[in-house]
């Protein structure tokens, strides 16, 4: 087995169940502007109630489907050419911080949120870019290639009329694509680069996580 794996595999048998998970969804409703006005005032000290969640997922995920990470802990990690993983909208660093627990070099993963910045070097201590989803639906990213991309809490907040720009641009870039989500949002047409292979649920946390491969 890969050195992700067999970590993993150990970090299963040592889980506690989940406690004091609140959800943002009020805080959301509150403010004038949303969600996005939500993570512009908040976004330095942001924490995602869901963080031990989404560890158990991304674990299951590296476990589950393997070749996604292949090749991410060979080689020199400061090396460009190879292979890289994506924290998408990273938040404070949750995937991140998963994804350096299942031995992937912090070298290897680029991370990206245009509010949490603070909170993301704060907890892994290093920056990361301020990219938006605007920005990757503009073609401002679409020169960078990833392996893998990795969207987890945030996907399911962007608009429908805005959310195929955004999935086409990342399938420029990147071979597969895992959203985490708490909803069934979002839904993907195959027609945007990606087809659904395969939706694991983290039922103790009510995490869904979707593989999508490039078409």
């Amino acid at each position: 087995a890969c050195v992700p794996c067999r970590f993993v595999e150990r970090q299963a048998m040592h889980r506690k169940p989940p406690s004091g998970v609140s959800g943002v969804r009020n805080a959301y409703a509150s403010n004038a502007d949303g969600a996005e006005g939500y993570y512009a005032e908040q976004g330095a000290s942001y924490v995602n109630p869901h963080d031990g969640g989404v560890r158990e997922s991304i674990h299951d995920a590296i476990r589950t489907w393997p070749a996604l990470f292949k090749g991410l802990v060979v080689g020199d990690p400061s090396s460009e050419d190879g292979d890289r993983i994506l924290d998408l909208s990273c938040g404070s660093g949750e995937v991140t911080d998963a994804l350096i627990k299942a031995g992937i070099p912090l070298e290897r993963i680029d991370a990206c949120d245009p509010y949490t910045q603070q909170a993301y070097h704060h907890r892994i201590k290093k920056k990361c870019q301020d990219w938006s989803f605007q920005d990757i639906s503009n073609g401002d990213v679409a020169d960078r290639k990833w392996k893998t991309v990795i969207c987890s809490f945030a996907m399911h907040l962007c608009e429908k009329d805005f959310l195929p720009t955004l999935v086409m641009m990342l399938a420029v870039s990147c071979d597969h694509l895992l959203i985490l989500t708490p909803h069934k949002r979002p839904e993907l047409d195959p027609n945007w680069g990606f087809i659904l292979a395969e939706e694991k649920k983290n039922d103790r946390w009510r995490i869904r996580t979707r593989r999508y491969d490039r078409k």
